[in-house]
């Protein structure tokens, strides 16, 4: 699982994780978080600082290289988003904030 998102989604992505096989990776994971559902779940964690590359220059070309491997990931079919099943209308703003604040799984679409 690839979490951009940070905070209680972290926590949730611990917990959704596949049992033994999994890995969560984060670039928003510099909060405190309990590593026990992971641990419980046999699973992994990387936190990567993403913007390095961007910011100092250094790295930027296997970050290129990260990337490329991501999109043939998706290419594949081996890497898709999590999504969850409610979508909002931009109306609807403060429901779908309520429900990512409430630890719901999957990304949330709000629909403009």
């Amino acid at each position: 699982m690839y979490d951009t998102v940070g905070g209680a989604t972290i926590d949730a992505s611990f917990v959704a994780v596949k049992r033994y096989t999994g890995h969560v990776v984060s670039c928003l994971g510099w909060s405190s978080h309990s590593l026990a559902p992971l641990s419980f779940r046999g699973a992994t964690y990387s936190g990567v600082f993403t913007l390095m590359p961007l910011l100092t220059g250094l790295g930027q070309a296997h970050h290129g290289e990260i990337l490329r491997e991501a999109a043939e990931l998706v290419d594949e079919g081996k890497l898709r988003p999590m999504m969850n099943e409610r979508h909002f209308a931009g109306t609807d703003l403060d429901a779908a904030h309520a429900l990512v604040e409430s630890g719901a799984l999957g990304k949330v679409v709000v629909e403009l």
